[in-house]
C-alpha cells in the first residue's frame, strides 16, 4: 500500500485540478485518511496523468510505502487498547440487542466504544433504535471495503459483530470477507476478531488475529462464551482452463446461493459448486442458476467473491425487516 499526500496554493488551482485529483483517487479505490492524504494499492497510468498535471500546476505530491502500525507498538510506555469499534453486519445483531451486550462488556472493562454499521440493512437497523436520520452506508461498497475504510478510523481493536445461520458459516463469512479487504488484512498489529450468534447458545469469540487473542479471552470470559481461532485459508478454488469452480460450504437443499449481495440460484443438493469461466457465472453445479442475477455477475477471481447461502426462512424474514 501506498501513502500519497499532496498540497496546492488555492491562487495556483484556479481550474480546479485538486478536485480532479480527489476523483481521480476516488475512481482508483483510493481510501482518504484525511483532506490531503490518501491510501491507495496501486497507482494507475490514468491517476498518474492527474498527479503530472498537478504538479505542473505547482502542485506537490509525495508518495511512500504505508504501513500500518497501532499506537500501543509504537509508543515507549506502551499504551494499552482504549478504543474499542464494533462493526455490525446485518440488522439482526441489532434487533437482537447483541451490539449493547457487547458494548456494555467492553464498557465494563474500562474501554470506550464506537458502534459502526457496515451494511445497509445494520446502517437502517441502528438508525431507527436511536431514532435519528443517521447517513445510511452506500450499499455499492462491499462489506471488506467498509471495514477497510472502518480501520482507517481511530480505533485500537475491531470486533466484527454477525449472527450468521451457525457459528460455522460466521467463520466463514470472516474469512471470506477479512481476505477481500485490502488494508485491514495487513494490520496484523490490530487486535481483530468476531463475535458470532451472542445471545444464542453456540455463540462465540472468532479470534482472527494474534493481537486479539487477550480481549477476545476476556470476552469469551465475561459473556461465558467459547473462543474459536480458525484460519483464513476456507476458498479451495479449482481452475480447468478459463474456467473457476468453487464449493459452496454449507449448503442445504432448499438454501439460497447468494453470491456478492446477488442472490444467484438455490441448493438442490448438500454439494454445490459455483462454475465462473471469463468472469460470468455459467453453471451451478448441484443447484438451479438464477439465469437473470446471473448475468448481472462479473468477477475478477471466485476466490474475490463473497458466497453464502440462506435458508427461505432467514431470507424473507431478512427481506421482511428491510421493508
Amino acid at each position: 500500500m501506498h501513502l500519497l499526500l499532496y498540497d496546492i496554493e488555492a491562487k495556483k488551482d484556479p481550474h480546479g485540478i485538486r478536485i480532479r485529483l480527489v476523483r481521480a483517487l476516488r475512481k482508483s479505490g483510493a481510501y482518504q485518511l484525511h483532506r490531503s492524504a490518501w491510501v491507495i494499492n496501486e497507482l494507475s497510468d490514468a491517476l498518474i496523468g492527474v498527479i503530472k498535471e498537478y504538479r505542473n500546476a505547482g502542485g506537490s505530491v509525495k508518495i511512500t510505502e504505508w504501513l500500518p502500525r497501532m499506537i500501543g507498538e509504537v509508543s515507549p510506555a506502551k499504551v494499552s487498547l482504549l478504543k474499542v469499534t464494533i462493526a455490525v453486519n446485518g440488522g439482526d445483531p441489532v434487533m437482537e440487542g447483541a451490539h449493547v451486550a457487547l458494548s456494555k462488556a467492553l464498557e465494563g472493562m474500562g474501554f470506550t466504544v464506537d458502534v459502526r454499521p457496515i451494511g445497509m440493512s445494520a446502517s437502517i437497523a441502528l438508525s431507527k433504535e436511536f431514532g435519528t436520520r443517521a447517513s445510511l452506508v452506500q450499499s455499492c461498497n462491499s462489506i471488506s471495503r467498509m471495514l477497510d475504510e472502518a480501520v482507517l478510523c481511530d480505533l485500537d481493536a475491531l470486533i466484527i459483530l454477525n449472527s450468521g445461520r451457525s457459528v460455522q458459516s460466521g467463520i466463514l463469512f470472516g474469512a471470506q470477507t477479512i481476505s477481500n479487504t485490502r488494508i485491514l488484512k495487513n494490520m496484523v498489529s490490530l487486535p481483530l476478531m468476531q463475535v458470532e450468534r451472542l445471545g444464542k447458545p453456540d455463540a462465540a469469540v472468532i479470534v482472527w488475529s494474534e493481537a486479539a487473542r487477550g480481549l477476545a479471552r476476556r470476552i469469551a470470559n465475561d459473556l461465558k462464551i467459547s473462543m474459536i481461532t480458525p484460519n483464513l485459508e476456507t476458498k479451495a478454488i479449482t481452475v480447468q482452463g478459463r474456467k473457476e469452480i468453487r464449493q459452496v460450504h454449507y449448503a442445504n437443499i432448499g438454501d439460497a446461493i447468494i453470491m456478492d449481495g446477488r442472490r444467484i440460484g438455490a441448493c438442490l443438493t448438500d454439494q454445490v459448486y459455483i462454475v465462473v469461466e471469463d468472469g460470468r457465472l455459467v453453471d451451478i453445479i448441484g443447484g438451479k442458476m438464477s439465469r437473470r442475477e446471473a448475468k448481472k455477475v462479473r468477477v475478477a477471481s471466485l476466490s474475490s467473491a463473497i458466497v453464502k447461502t440462506v435458508s427461505l426462512a432467514d431470507n424473507k424474514k431478512e427481506k421482511g425487516k428491510e421493508k
